[in-house]
């Protein structure tokens, strides 16, 4: 039973809420600078992540590959158009959202390396509690984004509950095959991700962040085969 990604997802949409609810009440000047406070957070914990690769050229392989493929097939276009005809069907919001700034918020609730990292942690070992700490953040983190989205932050959770059951199962079925160091390289992998989120929150540069997602996919098998080509 994926306890932690049902968990991770309950808290986003708490957020969402409670962060729309406050967003009426908080000064302008305060909603302006968390973001940007948060994104300079991101940052370094993306950097953190990065340092505990331990096969660094699979990873730049992973990106760099990863990004090609996510370009060619315009996937942050075709993102952008689902969350905003899901967020007008469900009534959240309307034309008035930061599309750029919406689909930060979609890469970091659903394709954050930690977040996969601990989702086939709970998938392989049955052991929640890292998506447990992550619900904890990701509940201030949605309470951010929401300040300044709205109610639109409250779509997130279905998209994201069903790609971390995907990743979920996945565990499930690789657990055999699954080593430390390729958990190591997913980290690091997503911690390039969350380092470009931090970027781009910040509005120091903007990478289009769900172009990158076919990384977090590829980086594993990249790092297997670089062990086994190196070993």
């Amino acid at each position: 039973m994926p306890i932690g990604v049902i968990v991770n997802c309950i808290s986003v949409l708490a957020g969402g809420v409670i962060g729309s609810a406050l967003g009426h009440v908080l000064p302008n000047s305060l909603k302006e600078h968390l973001p940007t406070l948060f994104g300079m957070c991101s940052i370094a914990i993306g950097i953190n992540s990065i340092i505990k690769a331990v096969s660094m050229t699979a990873v730049v392989l992973a990106i760099l590959v990863g990004f090609t493929i996510g370009h060619l097939l315009h996937l942050e276009d075709w993102t952008s158009r689902f969350f905003h005809r899901l967020v007008k069907t469900m009534h959240l919001g309307g034309d008035n959202i930061d599309m750029e700034f919406y689909i930060t918020a979609v890469a970091l609730f659903c394709c954050s390396g930690f977040g996969w990292y601990s989702t086939l942690t709970e998938g392989i070992a049955g052991d929640p509690n890292l998506l447990f700490a992550k619900s904890v953040l990701d509940l201030f983190t949605a309470m951010i984004f929401a300040s300044t989205l709205g109610k639109a932050i409250c779509a997130i959770p279905l998209p994201q509950c069903v790609i971390l059951l995907c990743v979920f199962i996945a565990g499930r079925l690789l657990s055999g095959v699954l080593t430390p160091e390729m958990f190591a390289d997913l980290s690091a992998c997503g911690g390039v991700l969350t380092m470009s989120a931090g970027f781009r929150v910040s509005k120091i540069k903007s990478v289009l962040l769900v172009d990158l997602m076919p990384a977090l996919i590829l980086v594993m098998p990249f790092s297997a085969l670089w062990t086994m080509l190196m070993g």
